[in-house]
């Protein structure tokens, strides 16, 4: 196994550029997960693990043996020094890992949903790559069945997006396409679509989400555009007691998803 003992070394600044660089990520199609449990699930859900660095200062070489037997020899390991480690790495605590990994292009017009009455998120404009990120832990978490970025202001593989998603990241069907798109595809399903909405709007509790839904989630500064004021798109609100006019858009995700599913379980 080859070992970097120098944070000098081409491959570190290789790694930082994908690390810090939209542009850098894109030129690639490449993108880096730190942690053992977010390679585990990018293993399980057949993304393409190009290069893995293992720091056995940390995940000490007996148990890294045993985990690394579940890949096959396409993936390369590299070992390398703490010191080395810790330049590589924007989270404090990965257990020793970090992996290079190939994006996945996957389109709109391929995806059949495994639900006959799937529950989708859109999201429109979203800007902060955090916020992203924890929709799709809370997606995978309600167990949603595909994520659509709309009109995108966020690169999805930020590592911001994949540390503050848990790994749902790699366990939601995520898409990225415009909002003509996304409300074809809906409404050539029979999809019911709610928008998140404070003007004109019914109060979230009190419509039917049990068949097939969407819920489509506005940018933090401006909302929604007036795209999704139009005929066959329902607005609903969630109420607001206090002095505060809105919820970040991760936890108003959350609200709305988990009324959906209980109203389908009840």
């Amino acid at each position: 196994m080859k070992e970097i003992t120098s944070t000098k070394n081409s491959v570190v600044k290789e790694l930082l550029q994908l690390q810090s660089k939209t542009k850098s990520r894109k030129e690639h199609k490449q993108f880096v997960v730190e942690g053992r449990r977010e390679l585990d699930l990018a293993h399980a859900n057949d993304y393409n693990i190009q290069t893995i660095y293992w720091c056995p200062e940390i995940f000490d070489e007996l148990h890294f043996m045993n985990w690394r037997k579940q890949f096959n020899r396409t993936v390369n390991f590299v070992r390398v020094r703490q010191s080395v480690y810790q330049k590589m790495v924007i989270r404090e605590k990965t257990e020793g890992l970090i992996g290079i990994v190939s994006q996945k292009t996957q389109r709109l017009e391929e995806f059949r949903p495994k639900n006959e009455r799937p529950l989708i998120i859109v999201l429109e404009s979203i800007e902060k790559p955090g916020n992203l990120g924890a929709v799709l832990r809370t997606a995978d978490a309600a167990a949603v069945d595909a994520v659509l970025i709309t009109e995108q202001h966020t690169d999805i593989h930020n590592p911001n997006v994949i540390r503050s998603s848990v790994g749902g990241f790699f366990s939601v069907p995520i898409f990225v396409c415009s909002n003509e798109e996304a409300f074809d595809f809906m409404h050539d399903r029979n999809i019911n679509i709610y928008t998140a909405s404070l003007q004109k709007s019914k109060e979230y509790s009190l419509c039917d989400y049990q068949n097939a839904a969407a819920f489509v989630m506005g940018s933090e500064a401006i909302g929604l555009s007036s795209f999704w004021t139009k005929e066959g798109v329902e607005a609903v609100k969630i109420p607001m007691l206090g002095h505060v006019d809105s919820l970040n858009v991760s936890v108003a995700t959350a609200v709305l998803t988990y009324e959906a599913i209980r109203q389908r379980n009840p």
